[in-house]
């Protein structure tokens, strides 16, 4: 074994053993903000109404509709899909086997595959 990548396995046993013995985790996190802007871009470009969107999506409108407009921020998981979503939301749309939201998302140009 060379000694990179030794020493990569060694640093993460010992952040292993950190987190065993004191809760923590010594890793890296990864901080997903996504705004009121991003989020109404996202709901946008997909041609849904919010009742719409928070209906194909499981988000309850009026948390939706506090998302757009700043008023609260999505948290945990619901920042992740959101932030997929600005970048394939036509992939979320296959994955969750939306058949009627995807057709009206896959007929707007700006979501066909180039």
């Amino acid at each position: 074994m060379k000694k990179k990548r030794f020493d990569r396995l060694v640093a993460g046993l010992e952040d292993v053993h950190a987190h065993v013995t004191t809760g923590r985790f010594g890793g890296r996190i990864t901080e997903i903000d996504v705004g009121a802007d991003d989020i109404r871009a996202v709901r946008k470009r997909s041609g849904l109404t919010q009742a719409q969107f928070a209906a194909a999506f499981g988000i309850g409108l009026g948390t939706l509709q506090k998302w757009e407009r700043g008023e609260r921020r999505p948290s945990g998981a619901a920042k992740s899909l959101l932030r997929v979503m600005q970048t394939d939301l036509p992939a979320v749309v296959r994955a969750l086997r939306a058949p009627r939201v995807r057709q009206k998302i896959r007929a707007r140009p700006e979501n066909r595959a180039a």
